[in-house]
This record gives structure tokens, sequence and C-alpha cells, in this order.
């Protein structure tokens, strides 16, 4: 099916609303993400992005390619200061992504780099420059064990042991990393138009509805990145494929907050975006759309999400040697099943595209911070669980372990 096409008055409407929705005019990264039709679609129409922002009668940014004016660097050094005095801590890029007001690649590119942008706030730089290459090509390779294949960088940034910055810093790019860990790479570009058209045609029809985003990354061939980066966001995708666009930018506020509070209620704790993305009703697209940043919406719902807020502290601390191979085993002893609540492995990747966690009954950060003991005592046998990624969450953040019985 080919693109629908709408009228100049049409896009122009479509953009005010939008801009109402926000409470102000849009970026394009804003458009390209969550708006009704792409950025490129008003600039080839229009001529220029900020040309159809005054065209819909918009005010226009004055020296940012994206419309909008660039952020003082004290207002950037003022919030990352905040999120560090929230979580305990000079923030990791993940924790700041999760926290923050601002974009990472703003920071990195007004200051050169995540930790110049620490150094600049006055505050100690993470550890992730002094990571050596044998330990990034060994987390990189037991996540992609974990996922039954390579990692895409978004998933890498998202649910990684680290995030892909160091990747970056010590590989070149992400490609380069892939090959050193003797990994292949998947080249999105390959992919037709028309291929792209029929795997989302065929979602709609086993969902039964138009698919969003997080549906096609979670259960389509292909992740939503590849339909953005093709037709120039998610609608205009959805258009091209003959479906009216999607209106999940229109959910209510009090609608977005009670998803909120649901989802926080059943973790035992604050979600952060990566908990939300992989089982939030929503994405965090529509949350930051209305209030700004991520750790506004959670204040939002939770006044006192700062007092409550506990961060966690085992996403820099290592697996040990030989973890992939460890995994596999305890995976097997447990029948290939979730030990809490009987999910198989089989339903877990379906459900969730990823292989069943295993989880450390005595947390691998007791261990780490041990003189006595190291990493490796954490993956005694008996320390380890088979788990559903819901059973995991809660599990992780409970006192005292229960005793779980072996099937």
């Amino acid at each position: 099916m080919g693109r629908k096409l709408y009228s100049d008055e049409e896009l122009l409407n479509r953009l005010k609303q939008f801009a109402s929705e926000l409470g102000r005019p849009p970026s394009q990264s804003e458009m390209n993400a969550s708006g009704p039709h792409a950025a490129k679609t008003y600039a080839d129409r229009f001529g220029s992005w900020n040309e159809a922002l005054k065209t819909a009668g918009l005010e226009t940014g004055t020296n940012e390619p994206n419309g909008r004016p660039a952020i003082p660097k004290d207002e950037l050094l003022a919030d990352l200061k905040s999120v560090s005095e929230t979580v305990g801590e000079a923030p990791s890029e993940r924790c700041y992504n999760d926290h923050g007001e601002y974009s990472v690649k703003t920071y990195c590119k007004r200051f050169g780099g995540w930790n110049s942008a620490l150094q600049a706030a006055g505050l100690e730089s993470k550890v992730e420059l002094s990571l050596s290459e044998e330990t990034l090509i060994t987390a990189l390779q037991e996540f992609a064990e974990e996922l039954g294949r390579p990692p895409t960088t978004d998933e890498m940034d998202r649910d990684g042991p680290y995030t892909t910055g160091p990747y970056k810093r010590a590989f070149g790019n992400w490609n380069q990393a892939l090959r050193r860990a003797g990994m292949e790479i998947y080249y999105p570009r390959d992919v037709s138009v028309e291929d792209l058209l029929s795997e989302l045609q065929r979602l709609a029809q086993e969902l039964g509805h138009v698919p969003r985003q997080d549906e096609m990354r979670d259960r389509g061939k292909w992740s939503e990145s590849i339909y953005k980066k093709e037709f120039g966001s998610w609608n205009e995708a959805l258009a091209a494929a003959g479906f009216e666009a999607n209106d999940r930018w229109r959910i209510p506020r009090e609608e977005l907050l009670a998803e909120l509070r649901a989802l926080a209620e059943e973790l035992g704790h604050p979600p952060t975006t990566s908990e939300m993305l992989g089982q939030g009703k929503f994405t965090t697209q529509p949350y930051q759309r209305i209030f700004g940043t991520w750790r506004t919406a959670l204040q939002a719902a939770d006044p006192d999400y700062l007092e409550n807020y506990r961060q966690s502290d085992t996403e820099t601390i290592p697996f040990g040697s030989n973890w992939a191979q460890i995994r596999k085993e305890i995976i097997a002893r447990d029948n290939e099943s979730c030990l809490r609540c009987g999910m198989s492995r089989e339903t877990h990747r379906e459900q969730f595209g990823r292989d069943l966690p295993v989880h450390h009954r005595i947390p691998r950060r007791r261990f780490y911070n041990d003189p006595n003991r190291t990493v490796e005592d954490a993956n005694d046998p008996g320390n380890l669980l088979t788990l559903c990624i819901p059973c995991h969450r809660r599990l992780e953040r409970l006192p005292v372990q229960p005793v779980i019985k072996r099937y």
C-alpha cells in the first residue's frame, strides 16, 4: 500500500494539535519520536522545519537545528548535580537517562563526553573509562548469550551490563566492538520497504489492532528504530502500511500516572525507564512529552519519590568468569522454567523476547565488597535461581530472600 497523503492544512493542524499537547512547539526529535508525522515530511512540504513552525503560527528557536535555543551549560550542570544528590553518587549514563531532565547526548555534545560533563559539575568520573577491553568483551558476550543474538545499541544502553559509551571509546564504534567479540553484524539497510510493511501488516493481523512501537520491538521481526529510519517516524510507517496514525500521543495525564503507580506497586519501587519499556503498558515517550522528564513524572505520581528512591548498585559489578556457561547449567538444572511461577523458557522468550534471568539470592555486590570473597563465589550453584523477569524484579527488591523449592 502507498503512503497516505495529507493536505498542507491537515499537516499544519496536526502539528498545532501536537504542540498543544506538549504545551510548546515540538523539536524535530520529538516530532520524529511520537508526533503524527515525521519532521522530514514538514521540511519537504514547507522547505524546512522552522518554516513549517512559522506557517503553523508557532515560535521557532534561533541557534539550534531542531528549532530550539541551546540549553545553557549552567542549567545542564545544575541538573546533573541534582540527579547526583538524588542517587547518592555521580550518575552513570543509564542512571541519568532514568532520572535526568536532558539527554546524555546533549551532555556529550556540549562537554565532549560524559565523564567530562561529570568533571565540569565537580563530580568524580565514573570508572567506565578504566574498563579493560577484556572486561568489556566478556560482558558483551554474556549479554549476547542471554539475548540469544548480538544486542543492538538500544538494547545495550537499556539493559546491558554497560552502556555503549565505553565500547565506542575502546573500539571506535559499536560494530567494531561486535567484531572483536566474534559476533556477526546485522545491517538493517538490507531490509526492503516491502518486507518492512509486510511485517507490520502481519503483526497487526496477529494482534488484532494497529501495532504500537513497543509491540513491534517485543513481537515483531525488526525493531521500531528500523521503521523510523526508513520512514522518518513510526506514524509515517503506519501510514505507509495503510493504517491510521497511532493515537498514543493523546493519552490522558491521569491514565499515565495510574499506570506508573500500578507498575511501581508491582515492582515495589519507582520504575526506571528500562522497567517501564520492558513491563509497562506505555513507553516512556508520552511521559516525557507531558511531564518533560522521567523524574518529573515519577514525582507527579508520588510526591515522596525522592525520599523513597533506592538506587541499585549492581549494574557496574562484574558477573565473574565463565558466567555464560554457569547460567546455561543453572537454567538446565531448573528444568528451563521460573522456579517461582513456573513460566517456561519458551513462553518467556515469546513474551519478553529474552532468555530467563538467573538470580543471585545473595547479591553479587556483597561478594564484590567483601575482602575475603570474590565475585566468583557469588556464582555457586546454591546461590543461583532461574526466574522470569517479573519474579526476578520482585525478588531483587526483597530485603530477605525467600527459600524457593525446586521442581
